[in-house]
């Protein structure tokens, strides 16, 4: 599982049924209750009408506390590779609009993440797990797909919608970049919203020229593993993803 914040306030989060979240604060806070923080103030995010811009900006914000909390490789090879594939990607997805960044984190466990406006990481026992580019760019795609669905914002219009608000109000920039944080780092997606990943790195796949039966090819190999990535636990059951994978790529989807 990805670091926890070090400081701040855990509170709980509803997401339709009851889904406890640890979320903390990017500065030292007292408890403060969360119907009291969203009521408490100015509206500051208005999820119902997010902006491509607004999301780079919660990106940049997000960026800076991942930053804190992973060790992020410096060879300029290895991050040379991972940005031509994630950019070849990117130019073929259907948010052009957002500036890509790629990123690689030392860190041995197989893994990769992404969170809004264009942030995409991936470790590095995940590029060494690889056989190919193209099993690279499954993972990438697939993490870019949850990008241009907007997946971390609708993380955050559910959890407000659970607490019966319209809107993020009285939260201060760190505040929210917290919440978002901890949203996309610790809070599986939802089982449609992993499929509808899949299906849009499948497309940006071919689309850029890569072979989309990479995707259950690098699922299979590491179902077959003595001991399962962590990850794999937040996705839906593997064996079921990889069939549905390939029913899509066998009907040209």
């Amino acid at each position: 599982m990805l670091p926890k914040l070090r400081k701040g306030v855990s509170v709980l989060l509803g997401m339709g049924t009851a889904v406890g979240v640890g979320l903390t604060s990017l500065a030292p806070a007292s408890a403060v209750p969360w119907g009291q923080l969203l009521f408490n103030g100015i509206q500051l995010l208005q999820l119902s009408n997010v902006s491509p811009k607004q999301t780079v900006t919660l990106g940049q914000n997000i960026h800076q506390q991942v930053k804190q909390n992973y060790r992020l490789d410096s060879n300029s090879q290895t991050n040379a590779y991972v940005n031509r594939v994630g950019q070849r990607l990117a130019r073929a997805s259907n948010c052009s609009e957002i500036p890509f960044h790629f990123y690689v984190v030392q860190d041995s466990s197989i893994n990769a993440f992404s969170t809004t406006g264009g942030y995409v990481y991936v470790n590095t026992g995940l590029l060494k797990a690889t056989d190919n580019e193209d099993q690279l760019a499954a993972v990438m795609g697939h993490e870019i797909g949850h990008i241009c669905n907007n997946d971390l914002i609708n993380k955050l219009k559910q959890s407000q919608l659970a607490q019966g608000a319209a809107s993020l109000a009285g939260l201060d920039q760190s505040a929210v970049t917290a919440i978002a944080y901890k949203l996309a780092v610790d809070l599986p997606n939802s089982r449609e919203a992993e499929y509808n990943a899949d299906d849009k790195g499948l497309q940006y796949m071919k689309r850029a020229g890569y072979n989309p039966k990479a995707m259950p090819a690098f699922l299979k190999k590491l179902l077959n593993q003595p001991s399962q990535p962590s990850f794999l636990s937040d996705h839906p059951g593997t064996k079921e993803r990889i069939s549905v994978i390939e029913r899509k790529i066998a009907a040209g989807r």
